[in-house]
């Protein structure tokens, strides 16, 4: 019994140790399957990774491949930068050399045209020594007949007859022969069919034109696509190396800003401008420092008005050529120099403003009579009506105040006061804008500002112009002038770093409020010293003063007519502002251009309405002659040495009517000693009428003129006709010495007459 339990233990112990066994070995089976897939996963990994290596070895070897394209395009880059260059540097060689063989060519034209000019001259010369030669002989002729009738014993009462019959006949022949040249008159002006009056301004410059039989003056108003100014800036916008202009007019100066872009760092180049101060007499010092010749920023700049003037020309008169049939007038200051016009006249060449062909279809006037003319044609109630009226001139231009007073005598017009002006023009109502700004802001956000973006600067005026100086009249006390600063000058939030005032900024959502009363005290100081220029004038001037014009940028503001107005409606009883009074000059040069034509004789010979200003002259004009003292006549203390006095010998007095270029002469002077080689004569002016001797009080030497006087054999009988004209600015002095027919000339510079 217990071995048969044995074995039944025994065998429950295998069957159990089989079960276990197949369990084991069923695990194992598994874990070689598992092992063979295993094998198999990393047989395939294995290949792809081989499969990934060949690729990356194929790719490793196309980036070098690559790598070896790319340094072989860089150094074709490089070699292509190296030869663009040369180019460069060719380009400018050529560039220069054009420049200089254009130069060459253009003085071998001028040499070519001079010498044309002098063969035209020579053949003028040699067809007048033949008429001279006819004359002479037709002299010989007449003085051969009268010594024939001399050599008779007798001379009867036909004989008398038949000598002055021959001396007729010569006289009329002579003279009449002698005067054709003189009676026939050029028509100057016959191509002429459009006039162009340019204002070329310090800080601003705009144009008008007219056609001739129309006489219908407009002014240009749209400039770089914007339509409604009269004026656009004297300014000048250069590339980097200030070679070629980029910008001109307003968009060169005000910046627009962007208010998407706050940023710092879009300097541009400063503007050209103020170069037209380089022509008038201010000393160096305060003339601004240019980085170019102001004689190519001032070419330049009337190369770019005159596109404007010539597409205008071309839109308004298709078969107009302009430079043929177009008649330039351009304005200066009164106080420019003969220099100064020459060198307006040879940048207006250069600019091809004008040919030199055509050099007569180019004038040069003055402003303030630009100003007048313009006024005359724009007078109201007649006020010119009377004989004997006076007008006042009040230019209110942009940095200064020029005043003039007149004289209407007998349809001519003639400064009798000396001409006044100041720096208050309407500049300065900008720089008192500014001048508060730095109260408000601080000085150091407006210095960065004026530093690094000179444009919105210029922008911000600009808008303070259109929105706040213009409009305000000084009788709404609730006016107020919003500046938005974050709108018209953004930069400036970034410049602001005083806690307190960017604190009240951003509470006031960055708008300034000025009020009325700001801007009355911004207005002020530079009004008040208009006031006090015009009073002067007024007190100036000891006769009473019919009529006032305002013309100039800022006779535009209803509040300074007002303060004018108010201040001297007791004095003048006509005040008034022509229309378009900041184009007062364009269009006073327009009339200047059209009247010349009339004058001229193309168009109307008898034109009695011509309003050409003639002067009247406010002094007596005279030479000192050394003649012999005379008793009861002459003082005794004003007797010299050998018996002689100085005496003054008027040519024209105070008070003459004076055209342009009209001469006053006198003849027959003579030396005093007969072995005499030089005379002196000295020109003086007086404010007396009726002046005896050159040193008087008042009395003023204005210049010298000295001329040789050779052929000492003849003595005493050497005689000399001694002259002056009036120009606009100039008194020419000329003395002709009529033995040889040589001519000295002097130009005196005079700002009056």
């Amino acid at each position: 019994m217990a071995n048969e339990r044995s074995k039944d233990k025994s065998h429950e112990v295998v069957e159990k140790l089989g079960i276990g066994f197949n369990k084991l070995n069923n695990k194992f089976v598994n874990l070689l399957e598992e092992n063979q897939k295993i094998k198999q996963q990393y047989k395939n990994h294995e290949e792809k990774i081989q499969e990934i290596l060949r690729t990356n070895s194929e790719l490793n070897k196309k980036n070098k491949e690559f790598l070896c394209t790319i340094s072989e395009l860089n150094e074709k880059h490089r070699e292509i930068l190296r030869t663009n260059s040369n180019l460069i540097e060719e380009n400018k060689e050529f560039s220069r050399i054009n420049s200089e063989l254009k130069s060459q060519l253009h003085e071998k034209d001028i040499q070519f045209e001079k010498l044309q000019q002098h063969t035209s001259n020579l053949e003028k010369q040699r067809n007048e020594e033949s008429q001279q030669i006819q004359q002479l002989e037709m002299m010989k002729e007449t003085l051969e007949k009268n010594l024939e009738v001399l050599k008779l014993d007798e001379i009867d009462e036909n004989i008398i007859k038949a000598l002055k019959e021959n001396n007729k006949n010569f006289s009329s022949n002579f003279f009449n022969k002698g005067l054709e040249k003189d009676t026939e008159k050029p028509e100057l002006y016959s191509d002429i069919r459009v006039v162009v009056g340019l204002d070329f301004g310090v800080k601003y410059s705009g144009f008008a034109y007219s056609y001739v039989t129309d006489q219908d003056i407009c002014s240009n108003d749209k400039w770089h696509d914007e339509v409604g100014k009269l004026k656009t800036n004297t300014v000048l916008q250069y590339d980097d190396e200030y070679n070629n202009v980029l910008l001109w007019g307003a968009p060169a100066l005000a910046e627009k800003p962007n208010r998407r872009t706050k940023s710092q760092n879009n300097k541009r180049n400063n503007p050209v401008e103020l170069f037209a101060l380089y022509l008038s007499s201010l000393d160096e010092g305060f003339k601004p420092k240019l980085p170019v010749d102001y004689k190519k920023a001032i070419t330049d700049y009337l190369g770019e008005i005159g596109k404007v003037i010539k597409v205008t020309v071309a839109m308004r008169w298709p078969r107009v050529d302009y430079f043929k049939n177009t008649l330039l007038v351009i304005t200066v200051p009164a106080e420019f120099s003969e220099k100064s016009k020459i060198i307006m006249r040879t940048c207006a060449y250069n600019a091809s403003l004008i040919k030199e062909e055509y050099s007569t279809n180019l004038q040069i006037i003055t402003e303030p009579e630009a100003s007048v003319m313009y006024c005359m044609k724009n007078r109201e109630n007649q006020v010119f009506a009377q004989s004997n009226t006076n007008i006042m001139i009040v230019d209110c231009g942009d940095d200064v105040v020029n005043l003039t007073t007149h004289n209407f005598i007998n349809n001519h017009f003639g400064e009798i006061t000396n001409k006044a002006k100041d720096s208050c023009g309407s500049s300065f109502i900008n720089a008192e804008f500014i001048k508060y700004l730095r109260k408000r802001l601080g000085d150091k956000p407006m210095n960065l500002l004026r530093d690094n973006n000179y444009g919105q600067m210029q922008y911000l005026i600009q808008q303070f112009c259109n929105n706040c100086k213009i409009p305000f009249t000084g009788d709404d006390p609730d006016f107020i002038y919003e500046l938005d600063i974050e709108r018209t000058t953004p930069v400036l939030l970034q410049y602001i770093t005083n806690g307190k005032i960017k604190n009240t900024l951003e509470e006031d959502d960055w708008i300034i409020e000025i009020d009325f009363k700001t801007i009355k005290s911004i207005f002020d100081p530079v009004i008040q010293k208009i006031l006090h220029l015009i009073k002067a004038q007024l007190n100036n001037t000891h006769e009473t003063c019919s009529a006032m014009f305002l013309v100039g940028s800022l006779s535009e503001s209803k509040y300074l007519q007002k303060r004018i107005k108010e201040e001297f409606n007791h004095q003048v009883n006509n005040i008034s502002v022509p229309a378009q009074p900041i184009a007062a000059v364009s269009r006073g040069a327009v009339i200047y251009g059209l009247e010349s034509i009339n004058s001229n004789g193309t168009n109307n010979l008898e034109n009695k309405d011509s309003i050409i200003p003639s002067r009247v002259l406010k002094f007596t004009y005279g030479i000192g002659l050394c003649l012999d003292w005379k008793e009861g006549v002459d003082p005794p203390s004003r007797k010299i040495s050998n018996g002689k006095v100085f005496k003054f010998s008027p040519l024209v007095r105070r008070g003459t009517v004076v055209e342009v270029d009209q001469v006053f002469s006198s003849s027959n002077h003579r030396p005093s000693l007969p072995d005499q080689i030089a005379m002196n004569f000295k020109l003086y002016r007086t404010s007396e009428y009726n002046a005896e001797y050159c040193d008087e009080p008042g009395m003023e030497l204005l210049g010298e003129l000295y001329i040789d006087l050779p052929d000492v054999h003849l003595g005493c009988d050497r005689v000399v006709t001694l002259g002056l004209s009036f120009d606009q600015t100039v008194i020419s002095v000329f003395a002709i010495y009529e033995v040889t027919g040589k001519k000295y000339i002097i130009k005196l510079l005079c700002s009056e007459y």
